[in-house]
């Protein structure tokens, strides 16, 4: 109920404010020589998304101070009032200025002078009432931070939650200023209304405990950031192509990648990583939109921003001395290189991308070389991570059945985040870099629009699944208590599973529905379709029951069926109808988009899905980590092989046409970067895989089975896949004939009965990975190069 409370203040500013006036102007009619609703980057870019997010910060940064001090002052609610009266009195003397001015700037809803239409009088009464709310939560958070202690007050004024509000109020006074605001008496009258609030917002801060402190630097600098990349982001919208948003998110990606590299012991900070991103989003979007025809700026920016990452980073160390800041180390210089790369490819595609055709006759070359440095090189030096993770993994001090410890959990964090942040950015790199390129390759440009309405139809289905297996996720997502406590026994409950299965049946439907109409077959995608379907069942299963010895429900046995067949149905629509509609090229970025609507939907009904038949089952899991998030790892990597192994090839294959000149080298040659980039990683992942089983065999001491070992090369270890899954398929086979197997739920098995099921989940996902690869028939050579032939050491006993 907190969390409805909370979010009903944005969503309430943003339907009241740019909801009601894109209503007005969507369904109005308002003369063509006046300014429209769109030309006013205030009431679009602010009111739609400055001011809500606004909202949202003070009510959070208050709720965090009432929390430390739940007693309020008693003079609360006069100040609240007070500063609410005096709001709308500024409020309404802007409008008054706008109403009486003789020469005001006429606009669509201000006509002529001294008159509002309907959407005038509409924002005049939003304006009063929107003045009225922002003072009285600014007051609220004033009076909360004087009643808090030193420490509450400096965790709060140094949060990401305040760094918002200043580049909210920044932006948004700002964008004013850019709008001509200030040409008019009553522009003049809201900037200085405007100036009056953030000057008693910063003079506040010198009247609380702790008011006047060098910590706050880190909270200026963020904000300031923040604040150019809002203008800057703003400004260059109407210019952008999808391309300079895949440019965008390839930079931002990598900036949280860099973050992301600190040192054991240090946390992420989610100021550092705000800073960083708007660093490197602003610079991309400047450059790409601004300067894309200059081609000594496009390379060199790369490396400016870098730069300023690297002393935000100082400062926070060194300076201001931020408590759990990790330092500047060799490690962050190695990933700030390769955010700086980049960066710099993602700027070098912007400016390709407005070359003539004879730029492009290197452009194989280019991708090619791109892909083997992001794979063979880079990804390498993230190849480390892995050992590391393993080797605390197989730390022989950790005693069977324990949880992981909290430097494991520590070391698992920076590993993921890091690799997740880097692999998406160089994955959204090469794709503006592919595209920026293409035309020279014969790709043909798609306008085919897309069924929004059953996507967003499926995504709310998604997200009302969600919400109602709620509680469900939250027992599948709590970690055992630590040895010798017993572990958490989840209450058996039916109903979630019950409702994934509903929402995987209307999801499913909804897909089988849009493909009959499309009417188009295409058998490649249905093998890769099949693949993903199963790739997620297993992940549902194995995750959810069959690890911890539970039984299958006949909920969560047609929960699971649904679902599966959902996932199966929305892959094939995403490879076929959603990139080639009616058998017409759609718009990439349109088609983009859609992936990762399906992503999304599949995401939450396999991480729900799981949890339903956790639950259902009632036993405790014998696995490392919950269900929930083991599952959640499972579907990341599944959206990877969906997106590179099934969507980027037939999108290909679609947009290079059959009239294209050589089109079979055309479409290697877009495809070479990519399967370069991803194939080493991909290989790696799998050896994760093993390599994991093979340390908990070390760790719980078990003797079954003896495969995989640690000294088995890739090869031998796909060999002996078929062996582990039919260990694995018996251990199933019969604990569905026993009832009797380990009655206590909350018992650990035997080692070897629990490893011969570990080792048979992850024979089966390495499996379907390897044959989805192969299936999509453009994995072979590249994932030739991430194949090792070396042999790796046991740990010691």
């Amino acid at each position: 109920m907190a969390k409805i409370r909370l979010a009903a203040w944005p969503l309430a500013i943003l339907a009241l404010g740019y909801g009601a006036l894109w209503f007005f102007w969507r369904y109005g009619s308002y003369p063509a020589d006046l300014h429209g609703l769109f030309v006013f980057r205030s009431a679009t870019w602010g009111d739609g998304l400055l001011l809500p997010l606004l909202a949202l910060c003070l009510r959070v940064l208050t709720g965090r101070l009432r929390a430390t001090a739940p007693q309020p002052p008693a003079h609360r609610l006069r100040a609240v009032a007070v500063a609410a009266a005096l709001g709308a009195v500024l409020g309404s003397s802007v409008i008054l200025t706008w109403y009486l001015d003789d020469h005001p700037g006429l606009n669509w809803t201000n006509p002529r002078p001294h008159y509002f239409d309907a959407a005038g009088k509409w924002h005049a009464g939003f304006l009063v009432s929107a003045s009225a709310v922002f003072a009285a939560l600014a007051a609220d958070l004033v009076v909360h931070l004087r009643n808090a202690d030193a420490g509450a007050v400096r965790r709060a004024l140094t949060s990401s939650w305040a760094c918002v509000v200043l580049a909210c109020m920044a932006g948004y006074a700002y964008l004013g200023v850019l709008d001509g605001t200030g040409a008019t008496a009553g522009g003049r009258v809201s900037l200085a209304v405007l100036a009056i609030a953030g000057a008693m917002v910063v003079a506040g801060l010198f009247f609380v405990r702790g008011g006047a402190n060098l910590a706050y630097l880190n909270t200026l600098v963020v904000a300031a950031l923040l604040t150019v990349f809002t203008v800057v982001f703003a400004l260059a919208h109407p210019r952008m192509e999808a391309l300079t948003y895949a440019a965008i998110v390839s930079a931002t990606l990598s900036g949280v990648g860099l973050t992301a590299t600190r040192t054991a012991g240090s946390h992420l900070s989610a100021v550092e990583t705000l800073g960083v991103c708007a660093l490197f989003g602003s610079t991309t979007a400047y450059v790409s939109t601004t300067h894309s025809d200059t081609l000594w700026l496009a390379v060199a920016a790369a490396f400016p921003a870098t730069a300023g990452a690297v002393a935000l980073r100082w400062l926070r160390a060194n300076v201001t001395r931020m408590p759990r800041q990790s330092p500047l180390t060799g490690e962050y210089g190695t990933a700030a290189g390769i955010s700086a790369c980049l960066l710099l490819c993602s700027m070098f595609a912007a400016w390709l991308s407005e070359r003539a055709g004879d730029e492009y006759i290197t452009g194989g070359f280019i991708l090619t070389v791109v892909g083997a440095v992001l794979g063979g090189v880079f990804f390498q030096y993230f190849k480390k991570d892995f050992t590391e993770l393993m080797r605390i993994e197989g730390d022989p001090h950790r005693q069977p059945g324990d949880q992981p410890t909290p430097e494991q959990r520590d070391t698992a964090s920076r590993v993921w985040v890091r690799l997740a942040s880097y692999s998406a950015s160089a994955f959204s790199a090469m794709l503006v870099l592919s595209i920026s390129l293409a035309p020279g390759l014969g790709w043909q440009a798609g306008v085919t629009g897309l069924p929004w309405v059953v996507l967003l139809g499926s995504g709310s289905v998604a997200v009302l699944v969600a919400l109602l297996t709620a509680r469900a996720r939250t027992t599948a997502s709590k970690p055992h208590p630590r040895a010798p406590e017993p572990k958490l026994v989840p209450t058996v409950a039916q109903a979630p599973a019950w409702v994934c299965a509903g929402g995987g049946v209307a999801v499913g439907g909804a897909a089988a529905t849009a493909i009959a109409r499309d009417g188009a077959v295409n058998v490649p995608a249905v093998a890769q379709a099949v693949m993903l379907a199963l790739f997620a069942m297993e992940g549902m299963l194995g995750n959810g029951v069959w690890l911890h010895v539970g039984r299958l429900q006949p909920s969560s046995r047609f929960a699971v069926a649904a679902v599966t067949a959902a996932v199966g149905l929305t892959g094939y629509w995403s490879l076929t109808g959603l990139v080639r509609p009616g058998g017409a090229r759609a718009h990439l970025g349109y088609s983009l988009l859609a992936w990762a609507v399906c992503a999304f939907v599949v995401f939450v009904l396999l991480v729900s899905t799981t949890a339903a038949a956790y639950v259902a089952g009632g036993r405790a899991y014998w696995t490392d980590y919950p269900p929930a998030k083991s599952v959640a790892q499972d579907a990341y990597l599944l959206s990877i092989l969906w997106l590179s192994l099934g969507w980027l090839p037939q999108t290909v294959l679609t947009h290079v046409t059959a009239s294209a000149t050589e089109r079979w080298a055309a479409v290697g040659t877009l495809l070479a970067g990519f399967m370069l980039t991803f194939c080493p990683p991909f290989l790696w992942t799998l050896e994760n895989n093993d390599t994991h089983v093979c340390r908990q065999r070390h760790v719980r001491g078990a003797t079954e089975p003896e495969w995989p070992s640690f000294t088995d090369s890739s090869f031998r270890r796909i060999a002996d896949l078929p062996r582990r899954i039919s260990g694995y398929s018996a251990a199933v086979a019969a604990s569905a004939d026993d009832e009797g197997v380990w009655p206590d739920s909350s018992a650990d098995p035997s080692p070897d009965a629990f490893m011969v099921r570990l080792s048979g989940h992850t024979a089966v996902q390495n499996s379907i990975a390897l044959l989805l690869a192969l299936v999509s028939l453009v994995g072979f050579v590249g994932m030739t190069a991430g194949f090792t032939g070396d042999q790796q050491a046991a740990p010691p006993p």
